[in-house]
């Protein structure tokens, strides 16, 4: 029977289980098996997978084993992340401090547009731009590992903030002048495509 609660559980999302996203990502083959590396059903969890691969701009095949009770899968290297590890052999502390700068960046521009920037509410009034998403996102892209995808993933997907950020006049606030700027230390550990993509992004905010 159902009955009414005097508050929601505030532990509920605090035992929710973590995944080792930084190794399961690696490119290695994985195996996990449900009640000891995920409690969701399979299904659920093969489709946590494919969506952690989007998150990161990248691809993972997934295989059910034993009836359903384990998954197989791998994550596929995107183009940047592939770029990123060869260059990282090659010069491993000038990767590091590379990456160190593009999230330095993409941090201050996060400030500086919450702080510089309003937007127009539906009420007509205007509020300080608070682009939490694209926070969240970065942080977790330099937590795993995966800075240089995840922001080429923002890059290649339209998104509110950049309407945003183009309607303020605002274009050095946004993610795309990073990545096309060739001056920075992090601009080779994008792919043509995706410098591609920003720079034609930036030429359209211009003449709009």
């Amino acid at each position: 029977m159902a009955k009414r609660l005097k508050a929601f559980p505030e532990k509920a999302a605090a035992g929710a289980r973590r995944y080792p996203w930084p190794e399961w990502t690696d490119g290695g083959v994985w195996e996990i098996r449900h009640g000891e590396d995920y409690d969701v059903a399979t299904e659920n969890m093969r489709v946590n997978l494919h969506m952690k691969a989007d998150s990161l701009g990248r691809k993972v095949r997934t295989t059910k084993i034993d009836q359903g009770s384990g998954l197989v899968f791998q994550f596929l290297d995107s183009e940047e992340m592939t770029i990123v590890r060869a260059k990282r052999r090659e010069s491993p502390k000038r990767i590091e401090d590379a990456l160190a700068r593009l999230y330095e960046d993409a941090s201050e521009i996060y400030e500086r547009a919450r702080t510089e920037v309003t937007i127009e509410r539906k009420d007509g009034r205007r509020q300080k731009y608070a682009p939490i998403r694209f926070k969240r996102q970065i942080d977790a892209g330099w937590e795993e590992g995966m800075l240089v995808p995840t922001v080429a993933r923002i890059v290649k997907k339209p998104t509110l903030g950049f309407g945003h950020l183009e309607r303020a006049g605002r274009p050095d606030l946004m993610l795309e002048t990073l990545v096309a700027d060739r001056k920075k230390p992090y601009h080779s550990l994008f792919s043509p495509a995706t410098v591609a993509t920003a720079e034609e992004r930036l030429r359209k905010s211009e003449t709009s």
